[in-house]
């Protein structure tokens, strides 16, 4: 669902019925307004307002500040505020100063039709929502831009992780085939305690195939341990033959 605005013009215009002209105007389309009867007092007022106005209506011809010198002056204030110049005919080098100066988005002529009026304060209106639409998303996007990448910036390092887990498990099964290797080749233990045990005459043949059984039980079950750390499965029928 749309978000509802809540609308509020500043009127800067140093006669002040006609202040209240266009406040009247603005009351007829649910408007809120604030009335300030000069430049100087309308930079107080943007400067104090919590929040910004949508849409400025000051007029031109106004002692002291002229109205184009005070909206170049309210455009730094409040940036994002919409600024109308209210002048006559007679005074279209400062209209054309003040737009060339980006300082307002738009005049309205002295005298003004009132639908007219409401027309093009409607339409500024809603150019300030769409400001205000397009820096919502964009705080969006950088907030989620954000979020994305503290996500990538994690699963990177746990993906590191995980390599460098990975890679040690690989090197340790590696040295251990290594060492189970060399221990094969290099020796046969089997052999060495047979041949020492005849030397001493301590086994006959009986002795010496129950021997072979019990070396075999023992060399399979701890060969069996250690596939298991590792992540093997011995042959189920190694063990009774």
């Amino acid at each position: 669902m749309p978000e509802k605005f809540d609308h509020t013009v500043l009127i800067v215009d140093d006669e002040e019925q006609i202040g209240k002209s266009i406040g009247r105007l603005l009351r007829s389309i649910d408007v809120k307004y604030v009335y300030m009867e000069s430049g100087d007092a309308g930079l107080k007022r943007l400067k104090s307002a919590t929040a910004p106005f949508s849409l400025i209506l000051s007029d031109q011809r106004m002692p002291g500040m002229k109205g184009s010198e005070f909206l170049e002056k309210a455009k730094e204030v409040s940036p994002d505020t919409i600024r109308f110049l209210i002048t006559g005919y007679a005074d279209v080098d400062a209209v054309t100063d003040a737009v060339n100066k980006g300082s307002i988005h738009r005049y309205i002529a002295k005298p003004w039709d009132n639908t007219d009026f409401i027309e093009a304060v409607k339409y500024g209106l809603e150019q300030h929502e769409m400001i205000m639409e397009n820096q919502k998303l964009f705080r969006l996007a950088k907030e989620q831009n954000a979020k994305l990448y503290a996500l990538n910036t994690k699963l990177k390092e746990s993906t590191d992780t995980h390599k460098k887990t990975i890679t040690k498990l690989d090197q340790e099964i590696e040295l251990l085939n290594k060492k189970l290797d060399q221990g094969f080749v290099n020796r046969d233990y089997v052999k060495e305690i047979e041949a020492a045990l005849k030397n001493k005459k301590m086994l006959n043949t009986d002795s010496l195939n129950s021997l072979y059984a019990a070396l075999i039980s023992e060399l399979f079950e701890q060969f069996q341990e250690i596939a298991v750390r590792n992540g093997f499965e011995m042959p189920a029928g190694l063990k009774g033959e």
